[in-house]
């Protein structure tokens, strides 16, 4: 089967937003929390930080940093406007938010801004991903901290797809569900992004966190009904009967996954400094 070169635009992510945060949002969560107390641990946020958001989405970092610096100063930028309404509907007194690209981050921010910049489960989204690297360094004050996270190799939900249609068809592979079959997935392609676009003292680790639903039917809901660009493209590439696949995403999520209370997925963490020198680590 050949795979979908589609790539996901500001439309599609404007789609998805109405049911992000009750699926991906829940687990992107979870991750964003350990990722704050890395870099918050390397540079400690205060009320006199500038914090930036940058692909907030509906705002599981955002929200956390809301939570646990309300002194410090907060933007959130997000291509798709969609998505940055479930921030600006919450009225937080020390967030704002912008509809930016994040490859373009400098067209509507002045550089040397903030003093810590995050982006998570971004970059695998966008062709060129090292460019919103490069933009999120020069809009970083000089020692700034960046921190990014990527999605890691396991991913539950996409495992269940491919046992699903590899039961109907044994041949079929899974394609990548990025925009770029290429996207970087393990620590050291972090590392060398971050290396590459001037950052040091590079820190990255994996972590693996739960991606529950409350049973089978919920996660078939997601899988089918979300319209994440992700699913989506897979989806795309099965030639198959539709009701038939459907049936069979729930009887494997039921069986093999405990009914939706064992889908597990892991992410890579890793942060940066903008100045400043240390050697680079990658903890599995």
């Amino acid at each position: 089967m050949s795979r979908p070169t589609t790539v996901s635009s500001q439309e599609d992510w404007s789609t998805t937003a109405s049911t992000y945060s009750s699926n991906v949002g829940r687990t992107s969560a979870l991750s964003a929390a350990r990722l704050l107390e890395l870099v918050h641990n390397t540079s400690p946020i205060s009320s006199t930080s500038k914090v930036l958001d940058n692909g907030a989405g509906t705002g599981a970092v955002t929200f956390a940093l809301a939570s646990q610096f309300p002194s410090a100063h907060i933007l959130a930028t997000d291509i798709s406007a969609s998505m940055l309404e479930n921030i600006s509907a919450a009225n937080l007194p020390n967030v704002t938010t912008k509809v930016l690209d994040a490859r373009s981050l400098s067209q509507g921010l002045q550089p040397g801004t903030f003093t810590h910049a995050f982006n998570t489960f971004v970059l695998q989204t966008i062709i060129n991903p090292s460019s919103a690297i490069r933009e999120m360094h020069t809009v970083l004050a000089p020692t700034g901290i960046i921190g990014i996270a990527l999605w890691a190799q396991r991913n539950g939900p996409f495992e269940i797809w491919e046992r699903a249609c590899q039961t109907l068809d044994p041949s079929y592979t899974l394609p990548s569900p990025f925009d770029d079959p290429h996207a970087w997935r393990t620590c050291e392609e972090l590392e060398r992004a971050l290396k590459d676009a001037g950052f040091t003292d590079i820190k990255t680790e994996e972590v693996t966190m739960p991606f529950p639903f409350e049973g089978a039917a919920e996660f078939t809901d997601f899988w089918f009904g979300a319209r994440n660009p992700g699913p989506e493209r897979c989806m795309s590439n099965w030639n198959g009967d539709r009701d038939k696949i459907k049936t069979v995403v729930e009887h494997v999520c039921k069986e093999a996954f405990a009914d939706g209370r064992e889908i597990y997925t892991s992410a890579v963490l890793g942060l940066g400094r903008k100045e400043g020198g240390g050697k680079t680590s990658c903890d599995p």
